[in-house]
């Protein structure tokens, strides 16, 4: 048991006087059946007998003792274990549509950025070699801006840990 005083989770117990122990009718004390009863998970506290195979839930033992009755985990009143789970910042192994294309149209060197005389298309955004293709985001290296403008890209369809769908009967 830990300390009384801890808000900390701690797992409690139905009294065996209860509906929920199992073990009934309850022998009369000090005799050759009550000592049987108690080796079924039953064990003496201050107020009676927990019985051990009715568990009552995690609770607060430090708010429990403050307020008398049980006080779930999820309702201590010190919030420090209440603080959000950490999340993952970081990228996550799930498709991402990307536009994709050789490294002469991503350079905008390519003929269709241009017209017959040479000159640059003004607002010509892509061409007709830029495509859409699904890659892992998290396999996949994100575009820096430094030295490589053009991240190398894994397909979706490659991603070693892409979850597997279990086919249907």
């Amino acid at each position: 048991m830990t300390d009384p005083t801890a808000h900390e989770p701690e797992q409690f117990y139905f009294d065996a006087e209860t509906e929920h122990c199992p073990h009934k009718p309850i022998p009369e004390r000090h005799t050759d059946a009550w000592d049987e009863w108690m080796t079924l998970g039953h064990q003496p506290y201050d107020d009676g007998v927990l019985c051990l195979p009715a568990p009552a839930g995690i609770g607060c033992p430090a708010c429990t003792a403050e307020h008398g009755d049980i006080v779930p985990w999820s309702h201590c009143e010190n919030r420090d274990h209440a603080r959000p789970l950490p999340t993952t910042t970081g990228p996550q192994h799930r498709p991402v549509t990307v536009d994709v294309a050789g490294l002469e149209c991503l350079e905008r060197e390519c003929e269709e950025f241009f017209t017959d005389d040479g000159d640059e298309i003004p607002g010509k955004e892509t061409c007709s070699h830029f495509r859409q293709m699904e890659v892992c985001e998290a396999c996949s290296e994100p575009p820096t801006g430094d030295a490589d403008p053009f991240p190398a890209v894994v397909a979706w369809t490659d991603c070693q840990r892409k979850p597997v769908a279990v086919p249907t009967p």
